[in-house]
């Protein structure tokens, strides 16, 4: 009981701080201010009414879609090969696929910079969708690996036993089993190229700012509730995503005892 108590103050003490920016979002007045002098939603239709911040956010989702579907499947791709496979170099091309997560964001970002400009990557779509899936694919590949080494083996066996070949019973098998998994790496790898910031600094330039860019360079310039009205939107729907990815998780570890 006691041990639920203490994970629940941490909860509240990690938490709270980031939701402080709902209610500030509401204010009537022109700056921050607590208490509240009144309550309004005037911030959230001018973030609506902003082409910026709009432009941006349509940005952000289409650069994040894209980024989830090819960590997906590449992750997923370079998870089944590392389980299931014995090659030379296995220990080291484990260490390569988690090097994005441990090596410093910043370092990425000028390594990422130095990479795509020669190619004219840089301020485009496609160099945004692909350094994004760079550091979207290790935490794809973590959590499909978790999955599939829970997996028994014996029931691929006995599909490749009764005439299935090694494609089709990870198809007609695996895939089904490990599928909450594979929708909780996508929802990551979402949420991950959503609140992407500092390596998007280093690819994205005037035509092709995401939300985050737009919304560090306002707090540059000038600081009002709009801010606050966006935050609470990406906070709101973070929350949601993740209670998406929570049943997904849930449903993972029933599935791999039944198994």
């Amino acid at each position: 009981m006691w041990l639920r108590i203490v994970v629940g103050l941490i909860l509240i003490a990690l938490i709270a701080p980031i939701l402080v920016v709902i209610p500030l979002s509401f204010t009537s007045a022109s700056f921050f201010s607590f208490p509240l002098p009144g309550l309004s939603t005037k911030w959230y239709i001018s973030f609506l009414e902003n082409r910026e911040w709009v432009e941006g956010a349509g940005r952000s989702i289409f650069v994040a879609i894209l980024t989830a579907v090819i960590s997906t499947v590449l992750g997923t791709m370079a998870a089944t090969a590392a389980t299931r496979l014995r090659f030379w170099g296995k220990r080291v091309f484990m260490s390569l696929m988690v090097a994005p997560m441990i090596i410093p964001i910043i370092i990425v970002g000028i390594a990422l910079y130095h990479s795509f400009a020669p190619l004219k990557l840089t301020d485009t779509l496609t160099g945004l969708i692909l350094a994004h899936s760079i550091l979207a694919i290790p935490i794809v590949f973590v959590t499909i690996t978790a999955s599939l080494k829970g997996i028994d083996r014996n029931l691929e066996q006995a599909a490749m036993g009764l005439g299935s070949t090694p494609i089709g019973a990870f198809f007609k098998i695996t895939l089904p089993l490990i599928r909450p998994a594979v929708l909780s790496g996508s929802l990551f790898a979402f949420i991950t190229s959503l609140d992407e910031l500092v390596v998007t600094i280093f690819i994205a330039g005037a035509k092709t700012r995401t939300l985050p860019v737009v919304m560090w360079e306002n707090l540059r310039t000038q600081v009002d509730p709009t801010i606050a009205a966006v935050s609470a939107i990406l906070i709101v729907g973070t929350i949601v995503l993740f209670g998406i990815q929570i049943g997904l998780s849930s449903r993972t570890r029933n599935l791999n005892q039944e198994s």
